[in-house]
Parts: structure tokens; sequence; C-alpha cells
């Protein structure tokens, strides 16, 4: 046979073999998105026949995750009492919301309690107390329940409210984790049927189940994935993000 012309039939015959593929693949993938709106659409319809309502979009994207190592980080009363004592007062007893952030970032810092883990939440004002808030960030991820609240008066800190989990590191394992459709629908199944929920909000987050806190002697937990449910203003609800 001839080698030229053999090795033409055989560089034909891959090229059809590779189109081929590429067709069936995209069909595949075709139908497997079209699968998944389907059955978006299928468990939103259901969700509101029991009274349960989304705004917005629910989140698309979820993927295997490990568990969170952490350790409770407490401060010492005393040694929290004696910073505080020793504050220098701002010089504007109402300063602006900028100044009163910068203040208490630098007694933080000072207190030793400061990490790149904290991040500014709100800052609220009331009467004459201003309430500064901080949550707790790992890798892109909130740790739930993790939180610090400064209040100021008067130009300086009067009280610390802090529940600290330090992050350890991330587990080596890897589990997968259910879609937010999938967790609405076991929101649905714990929910009082009369009760209407408007879903306001869905995020993955790390989370430690306060029926499993061993109290102040515990030293360090594992903080598992979990779907933060925000509904009807501001309620919050936790469903466990690993498959069974």
């Amino acid at each position: 046979m001839d080698w030229t012309k053999a090795k033409t039939i055989l560089i034909i015959a891959l090229l059809i073999t590779n189109i081929f593929l590429l067709v069936t693949y995209t069909l595949s993938n075709s139908d497997n998105e079209t699968s998944e709106e389907e059955l978006l659409r299928e468990t939103i319809a259901l969700l509101e026949e029991k009274n349960i309502y989304v705004k917005g979009e629910l989140p698309s994207v979820y993927q295997k995750m490990p568990v969170l190592m952490v350790q409770y980080d407490r401060l010492d009363p005393d040694f929290l009492r004696k910073k505080l004592a020793e504050q220098t007062p701002m010089e504007s007893k109402s300063g602006s919301r900028k100044e009163i952030v910068k203040m208490v970032e630098a007694f933080l810092k000072d207190c030793g309690i400061w990490s790149p883990n904290v991040i500014l939440d709100k800052v609220e004002q009331q009467d004459n107390k201003t309430y500064v808030h901080y949550k707790n960030e790992y890798e892109g991820y909130l740790v739930e329940d993790s939180y610090i609240i400064c209040t100021v008066e008067n130009g300086v800190i009067t009280e610390v409210d802090r529940f600290w989990l330090k992050p350890k590191g991330f587990g080596q394992a890897k589990k997968a984790t259910i879609s937010a459709s999938a967790a609405l629908l076991s929101l649905m199944r714990e929910k009082d049927q009369r009760e209407a929920i408007l879903v306001e909000d869905m995020e993955l987050v790390y989370w430690l189940n306060p029926s499993d806190y061993e109290g102040e002697t515990a030293i360090s937990d594992t903080a598992l994935p979990a779907w933060k449910i925000t509904y009807n203003d501001g309620k919050v609800k936790h469903i466990s993000a690993y498959k069974d």
C-alpha cells in the first residue's frame, strides 16, 4: 500500500473520531445543564408550595470541602480590665466613624487579639454609644458565631464582648457538599408548616453546632461546612452541608 495514502486515511479517521467525541461530550454537558436547570425550577416550585420563597438567585457553586480545625482563643479578664483602664480617651469624645474604628483596631492590636481574620462587619450607633462589630473569616469563608463587639462611649472603649475561634488549618480530606436547593429542602422538612419564609441570602460557612460545645474547658474543636440561610429580616438557620 502507498504509505502516503495510508497516512492520509489514518489522519482523516482520527479527525472523524475526534469530532464524534466532541459532539458527544457537548450534547452530554448540555443535557446535564438542562437537567440541573429543570431540577432547580422544580425545587423552587415545590418550596413555594410550602410557603418558602427565594429572593434573587440561589448560589450555584458548591464543591468538596474539608473540615476546619479551630482553637478557642480566650482573653484573660484581668488583662482586659487592665487594658481598658489604661486607655487614653480620644480628643473628641464623639469622633467620626473612621476615627472610632481606627481607635478600636489599635486597642485590639495592643491586646494582641488582632489578626488578618478579624474583619470589620458593621458599626452601629445607639444613643451615645457606638458598637463596632467584627467577624471571623478564613480563606474566604465566614467562621460562624465567632465575633468581637467593642462598645465605645465618651471617647473610650467601655466593653469588649468576644468569642473567638482561631483557625488552625483545614483537614486533609475533602467531602462532597449538598447544593443550596438541597439545603432549602432540608429547611422545608424542619419548618412549621404554617410559617411563611422569605430566603434573603445563602452562603457556605464553617460552623460549630452549639449542641456540641463542651464548655469553658474546651481547647480545640472541628468546624464543619454548613449552609447559612438568612431569612425573614435577619433570622439565621444553619444546615449541615455534608452529604450523609
